[in-house]
């Protein structure tokens, strides 16, 4: 895979240069950015998937919502329907994309949850229903340039750093790395614990070197309680991990910890999952004293299946996750800086 992808070098340098000329023209203000009233804050990053964009949105609303009238926009991803459509209690996660619905499901009497692939006119039908709003979250826009924010958070995996990577196809990157610029500042996710001070001295100065000397925090994976999801709740040493995530050894390696896991049905990214899937997992269990563990988002996608036979026989936990940022202080005065314009 790896030679393919450097024989499709040519294609990453074509590609790379559109988004140079794409990023140019906004710059110049020849493609149009649309400013709205109330504060924007973006969250993103500079390759596909597997940040941790999501803990870090929550983040925010446990943060701010209480203070501001809070609206997250999504794009939806991976979501059955299309156009604009506002999170409600009869709407599932394969109507609103998972990560909205996790939103909603969590936070939905804090913040009004949206999802639009045109997040400029998604905005527009927010101020019309809810002029009252004062702050958008929006998910997974760093690219999204119609939209002018008044602070870009870019995230970087601490795995695979985007100064290590390559625009695609070659890599993973959506723009060259001269897009880390347009950031406010520079969160590293999933950094382990024992991550020393030198080695944050050498990322900083490694990200400097794209994004220009803004402030980088360090943040990383903080796991919750074990929760069950529906009738069944006794737990069994031994496990079998269901996951649609990107990058999901992180999540393995962490119930390994607990569990003996005795197989891991790892789907594709956002997978949408179907009777047939969880049939075939349910053909291949071997032992009745066994848990199903899942992550949050793969959990919101596995709600509609509650009836099936697989979790009337076994019980399925999900294990919640925040993020703990190393300099928490400094990185929330950037950010409450940035809402001091809201009129109280």
């Amino acid at each position: 895979m790896k030679i393919i992808r450097w024989l499709l070098f040519p294609f990453s340098l074509l590609y790379g240069g559109l988004m140079r000329f794409r990023n140019w023209l906004y710059d110049k203000g020849w493609k149009q950015t649309n400013v709205f009233e109330p504060v924007t804050i973006a969250v993103g990053n500079l390759s596909f998937g597997g940040t941790g964009k999501t803990p870090v949105i929550e983040y925010l609303i446990r943060m701010l919502s209480d203070d501001f009238a809070t609206v997250t926009l999504s794009r939806g991803y991976g979501r059955k329907t299309k156009g604009f459509l506002e999170a409600q209690t009869y709407l599932t996660a394969q109507e609103l994309g998972d990560e909205p619905y996790q939103f909603y499901r969590k936070y939905g009497d804090k913040v009004k949850v949206v999802v639009g692939e045109d997040r400029s006119a998604a905005i527009k039908q927010v101020l019309g229903k809810h002029p009252e709003t004062a702050l958008f979250l929006l998910d997974d826009a760093f690219q999204h340039r119609r939209v002018q924010r008044d602070f870009n958070i870019m995230l970087s995996d601490y795995g695979a750093p985007f100064y290590k990577d390559f625009v695609l196809p070659t890599g993973n990157l959506r723009e060259p790395k001269s897009g880390a610029e347009r950031a406010d500042c520079v969160l590293i996710t999933k950094c382990p614990y024992a991550l020393t001070k030198e080695e944050k001295e050498m990322i900083k100065a490694r990200v400097d070197k794209y994004a220009g000397g803004v402030p980088v925090y360090f943040s990383r994976i903080k796991y919750g309680t074990l929760t069950p999801v529906f009738e069944l709740k006794q737990a069994y040493g031994k496990a079998v991990l269901i996951t649609g995530i990107a990058k999901p050894q992180v999540f393995e390696n962490y119930v390994k910890e607990s569990f003996a896991v005795v197989e891991h049905f790892n789907f594709s990214d956002h997978h949408e999952f179907s009777e047939d899937d969880l049939n075939s997992i349910l053909e291949l269990m071997e032992d009745d004293n066994i848990s199903l563990i899942t992550t949050e988002k793969d959990m919101v996608r596995l709600l509609p299946f509650s009836g099936h036979d697989l979790f009337s026989q076994y019980p399925l936990f999900y294990i919640p996750i925040e993020i703990e940022i190393d300099e928490a202080a400094e990185f929330e005065k950037q950010v409450r800086n940035i809402t001091e314009s809201i009129k109280k």
